[in-house]
């Protein structure tokens, strides 16, 4: 999937060193990527809610982690729990090809009939 990224404020571009597009010269001075978005090998991010403390002194944190651990803490958690089926989540690719799952559908406009 293509990203384009529009910016109301005039940044300084610089060429993405893989595939010579543009990008924000901020992308690689501040944050040291010196690739583009498109171009960027980083998979997503999952986030898994922890209760800390105890009694009236709780609070929640967000442990931040790789797609590959979080898949191992699923089904860690899974066993933990006694599942015998423990099954590892399920992530859908909504970039699929096959995106018509139940199609083709026919438009059928009633309103032209009342009008005649």
């Amino acid at each position: 999937m293509r990203q384009t990224i529009k910016t109301p404020r005039k940044v300084k571009m610089i060429q993405c060193i893989k595939c010579q597009e543009d990008m924000p010269q901020l992308r690689l001075t501040q944050y040291g990527y010196k690739v583009c978005v498109n171009c960027s090998t980083v998979g997503t991010k999952r986030g898994v809610p922890v209760m800390r403390g105890t009694g009236d002194h709780t609070w929640t944190e967000t442990i931040i982690m790789e797609e590959d651990q979080y898949q191992d803490f699923v089904l860690a958690t899974a066993i933990e729990r006694g599942d015998t089926k423990a099954v590892k989540a399920e992530m859908l690719n909504m970039e699929a090809e096959d995106k018509n799952l139940q199609g083709p559908f026919q438009i059928i406009n009633n309103m032209d009939k009342d009008r005649s």
